[in-house]
């Protein structure tokens, strides 16, 4: 068995996959996603951020996943700080039943 090179321990800071979904109030869609497409002229233009994307359910709209991939997770932490400061984190938390839940993944080389 080859033995691979641990990049973390030579200093190499992996991206990170972030899952953040929920399940909006319903009516909601067509704001949340207006929200979503002004909001991400910023997002992608913020140190780190390599990508985001809204996705919603095929079946039911009303459940949401952002899709991001970060630099690392302390990219996405300042982000996320940001963007509970200007408001952006409360207003998602008023428009949804359920969520938002953040979680966050280590990319492999797999």
């Amino acid at each position: 068995m080859k033995k691979g090179f641990n990049l973390e321990s030579l200093g190499v800071i992996m991206a990170v996959s972030v899952l953040l979904s929920g399940t909006l109030k319903t009516g909601l869609v067509d704001q949340f996603s207006g929200i979503c497409t002004e909001a991400f002229h910023v997002t992608r233009a913020f140190d780190g951020c390599q990508n985001i994307n809204l996705t919603l359910h095929v079946e039911d709209p009303h459940k949401f996943v952002l899709t991001e991939v970060w630099d690392s997770k302390e990219h996405y932490e300042k982000y996320l700080a940001f963007r509970t400061e200007d408001g952006t984190v409360g207003a998602i938390e008023e428009m949804c039943v359920d969520g938002p839940n953040i979680d966050i993944f280590d990319i492999t080389d797999a």
